[in-house]
């Protein structure tokens, strides 16, 4: 599901992974992770926050719809999270939450992606 030129994009975007302590740093480096509202006694988690580059987050995002429609293990994922009720977008962000994390993995372990099967997750 993901191609040539988005790897390529990706990598130019993110440039040296090791600049990236965790995986959740590269989400918020792509601006994929939740922004946290409070007031009060409120706590509350609602859009992407945005804050981090525009480019990444696009190219994140059109490699997730991607998978989705390409690749039978992000493609469970996805139908799970749309089965739990969640909107489509929200689904789709998830799993480029999902993609982000499988290629922090597999660019510091210097991995390639193999899945023996899918399961119903």
């Amino acid at each position: 599901g993901i191609g040539e030129v988005m790897g390529a994009t990706f990598l130019a975007e993110i440039g040296s992974i090791e600049r990236f302590p965790s995986y959740r740093s590269l989400i918020a480096y792509a601006g994929l992770d939740p922004a946290v509202k409070q007031s009060g006694k409120f706590n509350g988690e609602g859009k992407i926050s945005k804050r981090g580059n525009r480019h990444l987050r696009r190219i994140v995002y059109l490699m997730a719809v991607s998978v989705i429609n390409h690749n039978a293990y992000f493609r469970a994922y996805f139908l799970k999270r749309r089965r739990e009720g969640v909107p489509y977008k929200k689904a789709v962000v998830a799993t480029a939450h999902k993609i982000l994390r499988t290629i922090f993995s597999m660019l510091t372990n210097k991995t390639f992606f193999h899945i023996k099967e899918v399961n119903s997750l």
